[in-house]
């Protein structure tokens, strides 16, 4: 994988754990925050909503406690006049203070007058046809003790959750003794719930009666967290759009009577998760914008130069080509890198050239006699088997001549090895100046033997240029005096000319080089200075 690729997929899988990151958060922690937000405002609502039923119940008791503290009541205990009835305990005063009930009863219960109505119609509770109220009634029970003088909450009536307080009818300056007790009453039913609704803004509804005094909602459905408030439990379902919330309020025994449920819009949430969308819109889109500008500067600064530096390299690796250069002119650590390339390269260049100078002079000195220049036996041997072989395809003639200096033992003895060495020299020399086609190689066949291997060259050709050669030599005219052939250096040749054929022996070459040996063993014993060899070419068999 390229590093443009492992770097795109680096950034990716960076961007993911981010977006996973972000989507973890949202969901763990800034969610449930959302959630407690409206859990906590839905239980205010409640807690207003029990307020505003509270506040019912303490208007009433100030109200019914303007009355029970009044000379006129306490007088009407004793006399129940007329005229008070006439003037205070009509139906419009009921109905301007909003009662269902008024009750005017001594302190053993025995009720002095009462009046009831809802919808202009009377109400049959049971005590107003006993006349008396028992004094474990809720409205009487707490008055056992001789010092309350107030009491006031909901009771449960056959009518439905009733508002009531009883106050103690006293004088108007408070004194007693107590002289009875008063009691207003007033039923929680639509025309209470209508101004409490506008009051709270809450459009709360009100659960009555309950089947299950454990369970304030339906007791179908499964309440996934509750809290405790003073008198008020409430609970919220999460259902949707809204959270339904339900509340029981507590009767004068702390038993819920009624249950208080609204649906709570989730505008928290709905906003929170349109702006968590946001949130993640603006972190996507930002990321993508991130990834296209880390790339772009990605592959400006650091993946196209290394690009050019891994084409560079290949195309020197490939072309075997050290004279490129990069020139990157950049002073990071990829201007450095390309540099420190460059140089390598050029060391590499210098060493290469160097190399293959000392190669060619290696193998040079490996084909070539180090002291006459010409090649040495090692050439003539290959390159007289490469030649037997191309003459062996071609099947035209090969001629090899072998001479050697006469008496050239005598002559280093006399005029010493360095002269010697000169004389050997001077014999190469003169042999390759007398040879004309590139094919033709002069080689030092040892000592002060020489060769030369003639390909597709007859027997007629071959003499001549021996001859050429052996009296070029003369013609040196180096000093002999030791030698008994000629005042002067003089060589004896030997040719062989030879036409293989495809099927002879393997080792017929050696054959060859032999029959050019003898030849000039012949010429040896024929007087020396001279050349002897076959006038028409031999074939092998």
């Amino acid at each position: 994988m390229s590093i443009r690729r492992k770097v795109f997929v680096i950034i990716l899988v960076l961007f993911a754990l981010l977006g996973g990151a972000d989507f973890l958060i949202q969901r763990f922690i800034i969610f449930p925050s959302f959630l407690e937000l409206e859990y906590r405002e839905a239980g205010e609502n409640l807690r207003r909503i029990r307020y505003a039923i509270d506040r019912e119940v303490v208007h009433l008791d100030r109200l019914c406690h303007d009355w029970a503290v009044w000379d006129d009541s306490y007088v009407f205990m004793d006399k129940q006049s007329e005229e008070f009835i006439a003037s205070n305990l009509n139906e419009e005063t009921l109905s301007s203070d909003h009662l269902n009930l008024l009750l005017f009863c001594r302190l053993d219960g025995t009720i002095v007058w009462g009046a009831t109505v809802q919808n202009e119609q009377p109400l049959a509770f049971p005590f107003l046809q006993a006349k008396r109220l028992s004094s474990e009634h809720p409205f009487l029970v707490r008055f056992r003790n001789k010092d309350t003088k107030s009491f006031s909450g909901i009771v449960d009536s056959q009518f439905g959750p009733l508002l009531f307080s009883t106050q103690t009818i006293l004088h108007s300056d408070g004194s007693g003794p107590d002289h009875g007790y008063l009691i207003m009453g007033r039923l929680f039913d639509q025309a209470t719930m209508e101004p409490l609704k506008e009051q709270t803004r809450i459009p709360f509804e009100v659960l009555y009666p309950l089947t299950n005094t454990k369970t304030i909602c339906d007791p179908l459905e499964q309440a996934p967290s509750g809290q405790e408030e003073e008198r008020l439990s409430f609970f919220e379902f999460n259902n949707g759009k809204f959270i339904k919330s339900c509340a029981g309020y507590p009767d004068v025994n702390g038993q819920p009577v009624f249950g208080v449920q609204y649906l709570f819009p989730r505008e928290i949430t709905r906003k929170g998760i349109a702006s968590m969308g946001y949130a993640s819109a603006l972190v996507i889109v930002s990321g993508l914008i991130i990834v296209i500008i880390l790339n772009l500067i990605l592959q400006h600064v650091i993946l196209r130069p290394i690009q050019q530096l891994t084409n560079h390299a290949q195309v020197i690796e490939q072309d075997k080509d050290f004279t490129l250069r990069l020139d990157m002119q950049r002073t990071d650590e990829i201007g450095k890198l390309a540099h420190s390339l460059d140089t390598m390269v050029q060391t590499i260049n210098e060493r290469t050239s160097e190399l293959q100078l000392a190669n060619e002079q290696l193998i040079l000195l490996s084909v070539q006699d180090g002291l006459t220049g010409i090649a040495n036996r090692r050439m003539f041997d290959n390159y007289l088997n490469k030649e037997w072989r191309r003459a062996q395809r071609e099947q035209v003639p090969l001629s090899l001549i072998i001479l050697d200096v006469d008496f050239f033992k005598k002559f280093n003895d006399t005029y010493g090895h360095q002269q010697g060495d000169r004389c050997l020299i001077a014999v190469a020399d003169t042999m390759q100046k007398h040879i004309r086609r590139p094919a033709d190689l002069a080689a030092r066949y040892g000592g002060e033997e020489f060769a030369l291997i003639l390909p597709n060259t007859h027997a007629e050709g071959a003499e001549l240029l021996a001859e050429r050669v052996r009296q070029g030599v003369q013609d040196l005219q180096i000093a002999h005096s030791a030698s008994e052939v000629s005042p002067y250096v003089s060589i004896s040749v030997g040719l062989a000319t030879i036409v293989p054929q495809i099927y002879s022996d393997p080792h017929t070459v050696d054959t060859f080089v032999a029959l050019a040996d003898q030849h000039l063993y012949q010429a040896k014993q024929q007087g020396r200075n001279r050349t002897v060899g076959a006038g028409e070419p031999q074939v092998s068999s």
